[in-house]
């Protein structure tokens, strides 16, 4: 368990009512897993390929170098029947101590396109301001237009493009964006 300031915020509401997020924590890996099949259109897109059967387990322990597990929060967003139907994924204090870095935000395909997103979005970025943070951070692959159209929709600046990076059998540029939080 983690002890630190952030513990105090580990669920916040959402609009509309109805559906709340939390921190997921390692034994939710199950019901992440069914999220991230759900959201393979996704892993198609960057990847080329289906996400692997330990995609969910293996996001807790995906972090840059000179993060630990406790630099991590992965938070789902849930219906009224406890249902997961969204997560962000994001590392504290990354790459400096201003800045959260989202790392990934998923959206059950039902969702999509209905607001839900940019309220979950807006919600994260509220909990994160409560934290005093600064600055969110994010890529988005220049593939996913809808993505990048999203994120600049949600006042994310592109801050530079990357050169291609090779996924699994995909290859994508990078661009990195950046959103100051008020």
């Amino acid at each position: 368990m983690r002890e630190n300031n952030l513990d105090n915020l580990k669920s916040f509401a959402l609009e509309p009512s109805g559906y709340w997020v939390k921190f997921l924590e390692l034994e939710d890996a199950e019901i992440l897993q069914q999220l991230y099949e759900q959201c393979s259109d996704y892993a198609f897109l960057t990847d080329g390929a289906p996400p692997s059967p330990t995609a969910a387990r293996d996001e807790f322990f995906d972090l840059p170098e000179g993060k630990t597990t406790q630099d991590k929060y992965i938070f789902g967003l849930f219906d009224a029947r406890n249902i997961l139907l969204g997560m962000i994924e994001s590392i504290r204090h990354y790459p400096d101590n201003q800045t959260w870095w989202l790392g990934l935000m998923m959206l059950a395909p039902q969702l999509r396109s209905k607001g839900f997103g940019s309220n979950f979005y807006k919600a994260f970025e509220h909990w994160v301001s409560a934290q005093g943070v600064q600055q969110i951070s994010l890529c988005a692959i220049e593939a996913n237009e809808a993505g990048l159209r999203f994120w600049k929709k949600m006042g994310f600046e592109i801050v530079r493009k990357t050169p291609p990076k090779k996924f699994v059998i995909h290859t994508h540029a990078l661009y990195v964006m950046s959103r100051t939080v008020k």
